[in-house]
C-alpha cells in the first residue's frame, strides 16, 4: 500500500504564481493542507516556509524538496514572464 503524499500544486497566471500544498492519500483522494499563496504579490516561498515548519510529521527532507520545487518553478516563471508559450 502507498504512503500519504505532500504534493506541491501551482496556479500559473500571467502576473502571479500560486504555490499550495495538498495531502494525497492514495485510494481516498487529496486534501488540502493550505491555501494558495501568490507570488509576487506576498513573499509565498516564506508563506510555504512557515507552513511546512508548522506540520511536524512532515520531515526536513520532505520539506527542502518541497522549497526547492518551488523555487525551481517561480525562477521559471519568472524568467518566462508568466507566459507558458
Amino acid at each position: 500500500m502507498q504512503k500519504p503524499r505532500v504534493v506541491l500544486k501551482f496556479i500559473w497566471m500571467e502576473k502571479n504564481i500560486g504555490l499550495a500544498l495538498d495531502q494525497t492519500i492514495p485510494g481516498h483522494g487529496t486534501i488540502p493542507l493550505s491555501p494558495y499563496y501568490f507570488w509576487p504579490r506576498k513573499d509565498a516561498w516564506e508563506e510555504l516556509k512557515v507552513l511546512l515548519e508548522s506540520k511536524p510529521w512532515i520531515s526536513q527532507k520532505q520539506m527542502i524538496i518541497l522549497l526547492n520545487q518551488a523555487t525551481d518553478i517561480i525562477n521559471l516563471w519568472q524568467l518566462s514572464g508568466g507566459d507558458l508559450s
